[in-house]
């Protein structure tokens, strides 16, 4: 399941066989900030292409954020970030898409959540039942 070979099916296969039906996910691209991406794209174009084009799913429950990255392989497994290690969330909401922004373990982690696109279709739906289980489970520091 690269990135070239995802479908919007398969991701919600891969996320019903992990968490059941009808989960609700996201699919993000990893959101570096101006100072980090001008840092890689200093030291390589190749680098700073590749980071900055990965696609992850993301699931929000009640223990945390789940991660997996879908955009060289399905070999990967969701990463769970336990909502006890997560500090300094916020949401950045745009027209067309959102940024998540937040700390795990003293670590930066940023996502960009886009609206439009062929993968991203059902997104911004996605995104406003995230809001509301946010809200719901979390107690962000």
């Amino acid at each position: 399941m690269g990135l070239l070979f995802n479908s919007k099916e398969d991701v919600k296969k891969d996320v019903e066989a992990r968490f059941g039906q009808g989960k609700n996910f996201l699919l993000a691209i990893k959101h570096n900030g101006p100072l980090k991406s001008g840092i890689e794209l200093l030291v390589s174009n190749v680098l700073y292409t590749y980071d900055n084009n990965r696609t992850f799913i993301l699931v929000f429950d009640a223990k945390g954020i789940y991660e997996k990255e879908i955009s060289n392989s399905n070999k990967t497994n969701f990463y769970l970030m336990p909502e006890s290690e997560i500090q300094n969330f916020q949401i950045d909401k745009k027209p067309n898409k959102a940024y998540i922004h937040f700390e795990h373990l003293g670590k930066k982690v940023s996502y960009e959540i886009p609206f439009k696109g062929k993968i991203f279709k059902k997104n911004e739906k996605n995104f406003l039942q995230v809001q509301k289980d946010i809200d719901k489970f979390f107690h962000f520091n």
